[in-house]
């Protein structure tokens, strides 16, 4: 497990590189709205605590409050530390229920990164913003529709100080796999929306793209560690990481409290 310290860093990475379309902070919590699109860009991030421990069920009312007023389910995350002590148990005793599965945050240092082959089959093609080609073909191919990807096409335009980059990976002008790669400026470089059409997958698309965007634009922009998320259930996924290189650094899952009108 991290030390407290670093743990704290990665979740600050995490939420310069998903910025969410509103925020609001209370005693150290951080409450991010983003018209429901996404668990990580809708919920309290309990990273810091410093309220009177004796008011805590109060702040959690203050919170399911906030999300009501964004017609929102309140959903916070939790992950292998948080503030304060036994918020968990609290939320449970407050009518919440686990949502989804575990996923992982895995890692890699650049220097233990386990290089593959490109298949050089495919084209790809770089893009400094999302363009909308991307969106539509991952709402084709990725379980959030139009609405979504337009609000996270939107999301995309806020990442400004970290810098980004999207890769498309194409056949015969078609497009078969798209990865975003978001580098902050500790040289964390975190990798979403990677998706592979299912008519062509096991063609090394993926690694492509991945090892594409590190060797021809992070590294020359100063990546030192690469970071992902992924869930538990998705072995597939889990076991390409590995073999990768990558190490589990921590892991988080969501206690949601459906909003009552």
């Amino acid at each position: 497990m991290l030390k407290i310290k670093e743990f704290k860093k990665l979740q600050e990475i995490l939420m310069n590189s998903w910025p969410a379309q509103h925020y609001y902070f209370l005693n150290g919590w951080v409450l991010r709205f983003t018209e429901g699109v996404t668990s990580r860009a809708n919920s309290v991030f309990p990273i810091n605590y410093t309220g009177d421990l004796n008011n805590v069920d109060r702040d959690i009312k203050f919170v399911e409050k906030a999300y009501q007023t964004y017609n929102l389910p309140t959903i916070f995350t939790i992950p292998e530390y948080f503030e304060p002590y036994g918020l968990d148990v609290k939320l449970l005793e407050h009518g919440y229920h686990q949502a989804g599965c575990i996923t992982y945050t895995m890692i890699v240092s650049i220097q233990e990164l386990r290089n593959k082959n490109i298949n050089d089959e495919y084209s790809f093609i770089f893009y400094s913003e999302r363009v909308n080609k991307l969106s539509t073909f991952l709402a084709k191919y990725s379980k959030r529709n139009h609405h979504a990807q337009n609000v996270l096409e939107a999301l995309a335009y806020r990442i400004i100080i970290p810098q980004k980059r999207f890769i498309v990976a194409e056949y015969e002008s078609k497009i078969v796999g798209t990865l975003m790669g978001i580098l902050d400026p500790h040289g964390f470089l975190y990798i979403a929306d990677l998706l592979v059409d299912p008519e062509v997958r096991q063609q090394k698309i993926a690694t492509s793209m991945f090892f594409k965007i590190i060797n021809e634009w992070g590294i020359p922009n100063g990546v030192k560690t690469i970071w992902l998320q992924v869930e538990i259930e998705n072995k597939e996924a889990m076991d390409l990481y590995t073999k990768l290189g990558f190490n589990k650094a921590y892991s988080y899952y969501y206690l949601e409290k459906s909003f009552e009108p």
